[in-house]
């Protein structure tokens, strides 16, 4: 009972501070976002949680409703995470790692790290991990952090593409 507890109280403390968003930007690597939708915005791939799961290993309900990888009118990669009730959660940072492309944003007050890896490969499993930062490298404008330990985990199901059966969603 105590590792859902623990589960409850990071997933309300994650999303109270994307409710705090417009008091001071309390993210590094992305921002919330008040709309549901990136104006001018393209989907390539939408994701839907499964198989959430605490530090402990047990199973807790996932925080986010789906994952977009989307690309902008300027031609840059976002993600976007949705959450019922709350801000919608726009994340800029990301870098490529194998095969799939690895998206973080650092929640600043509590030095949490939210990464998805979003797979480069149509129909392929992805993951969400959040999890105390223990490393930051530097790359330009971007960061890549490391995680010292993963508080909850998700495996992030590919949604059904609208499509034709024949095409693929490109993932670059």
């Amino acid at each position: 009972m105590s590792a859902r507890r623990e589960a409850w109280r990071i997933a309300a403390a994650v999303a109270a501070l994307l409710c705090a968003a417009c008091s001071g930007p309390p993210f590094r690597g992305g921002h919330a976002a008040r709309n549901a939708s990136i104006p001018g915005a393209k989907m390539i791939s939408s994701f839907a949680p499964s198989a959430c799961q605490d530090a402990s290993g047990a199973a807790i309900e996932p925080d986010f409703t789906s994952v977009d990888l989307m690309q902008s009118s300027a031609g840059r990669l976002i993600l976007l995470e949705r959450r019922n009730g709350h801000a919608l959660l726009v994340v800029e940072n990301y870098f490529a790692r194998s095969s799939a492309l690895v998206f973080q944003v650092i929640v600043k007050s509590d030095n949490l790290v939210r990464e998805w890896r979003i797979p480069g490969a149509p129909g392929a499993l992805g993951l969400v991990q959040v999890g105390r930062q223990l490393t930051e490298l530097g790359r330009g404008a971007r960061f890549e952090a490391g995680l010292a330990s993963s508080r909850l985990r998700c495996t992030l199901v590919p949604k059904a593409s609208d499509l034709p059966p024949s095409s693929t969603n490109p993932v670059p």
